[in-house]
């Protein structure tokens, strides 16, 4: 299970239940000494400027001389990217890779938990363009074993198919590990609709994994292979990729371990039984793919504009009324998106701006609770 979408600033995940517990949102009352240091630091008076407008602004080395205060309290470990203008303004590594193992650095790989949700929707996105589907299919074409009446992919995406969120509370099978196929196995036994297609918003990790499963199923090939040869490899990612308890390779150079705590011995936060699963999350990244990456989200060759700028749209549903959701990612106002990420160690925060000239992105791989609140007090202060 990934969870994630919109997580407030003290908002904590349980590790042994994977269950968020909110603690209220963007209140000193819920951040400790050390990090509202940060906060005012680094807001140098411009997000706790009035009305007017910001008075000014931190500069990189600000910035990561007070990322590096967090990263020796014990508060942060991970990257820290920011571009501005199209360009890398700043970028901070702090932190080790795993349990005695190397510097955290721009090649290091970190889960990005549900923001991974936006590649999935790329790779829908793909195979629309290639004709392989269409946005508004019946997802049963795909998926005979799929009990539920006129869900299409676009409500699938947009986290509004009305389909349970049951995966994570299937059984688990003798093997020890769930993957994408168990759950799509699963359908005709799973509970009845709570709502009709495009009735309400629910945030939906099974949605995702079902996403994945049409992306196998329309490119004949395996989640992580199809993401590797239609996207990532296409978009130039280096670094990027799909990793489960089911892939080949039980590990690979780079990869972050998800750690309980930021010091060089912490030790690791394991893999569960849901980790065979992907399309809800699965995806890890480094730092050095950012830049290319964001890009890809305001032009590529490989899905053209009309396509692409879909994702932005907010879901309209059957009342009329908007979510803020689109495809893979939330859309907080009129000229950004944003997508927060959590699952075992990982912690992660992904803005930008729609013409992708400016963004804010977190990696932490060590359960911080003040990792998406550093990404939120960046965009406040920078912008």
């Amino acid at each position: 299970m990934e969870l994630g979408y919109g997580l407030p600033y003290c908002e904590r995940t349980d590790l042994n239940s994977g269950e968020s517990i909110a603690l209220g949102h963007a209140t000193l009352r819920c951040m400790d000494r050390i990090f509202f240091s940060f906060v005012v630091a680094v807001c140098s008076a411009g997000c706790l400027a009035g009305p007017e407008g910001r008075q000014n602004t931190p500069d990189p080395a600000e910035v990561g001389r007070r990322l590096d205060s967090l990263y020796h309290e014990g508060l942060h470990a991970g990257a820290v990217t920011v571009l501005k203008g199209g360009a890398v303004w700043g970028q901070w590594f702090f932190g080790v890779e795993r349990s005695g193992g190397g510097p955290v650095t721009d090649r290091s790989a970190f889960r990005l938990a549900s923001v991974s949700k936006q590649f999935t929707a790329a790779g829908i996105l793909t195979a629309v363009e290639q004709g392989r589907l269409a946005l508004d299919d019946d997802i049963r074409v795909y998926l005979l074993e799929c009990p539920y009446e006129g869900v299409t992919v676009r409500h699938l995406l947009q986290h509004v198919s009305g389909i349970p969120d049951f995966y994570m509370d299937l059984e688990i099978p003798q093997r020890g590990v769930l993957g994408i196929a168990d759950v799509v196995a699963a359908l005709p036994g799973a509970p009845s609709e709570e709502r009709l297609p495009g009735e309400a918003f629910e945030y939906s990790n099974t949605g995702y994994v079902l996403a994945a499963a049409i992306v196998e199923r329309v490119f004949g090939q395996p989640f992580e292979e199809a993401m590797m040869a239609q996207v990532f490899e296409p978009a130039g990612l280096e670094c990027t990729r799909v990793w489960n308890l089911f892939s080949q390779d039980a590990d690979f150079p780079n990869k972050t371990w998800s750690m309980d705590g930021v010091g060089v011995e912490a030790v690791e936060i394991l893999p569960t039984e849901l980790d065979g699963v992907a399309g809800d999350g699965g995806v890890f990244m480094c730092a050095a793919d950012v830049v290319r990456w964001n890009a890809w989200w305001s032009d590529n060759d490989k899905v053209s504009d009309a396509l692409r700028v879909q994702a932005f749209d907010p879901a309209v549903l059957l009342s009329g009324n908007t979510s803020d959701y689109g495809f893979g990612w939330s859309i907080p106002d009129a000229g950004h998106v944003d997508h927060t990420g959590g699952w075992l160690g990982a912690r992660t925060y992904w803005w930008r701006s729609l013409d992708g000239q400016d963004a804010v992105v977190v990696f932490n791989h060590t359960g911080s609770d003040q990792a998406i609140a550093i990404g939120e007090v960046l965009v406040d202060a920078l912008w």
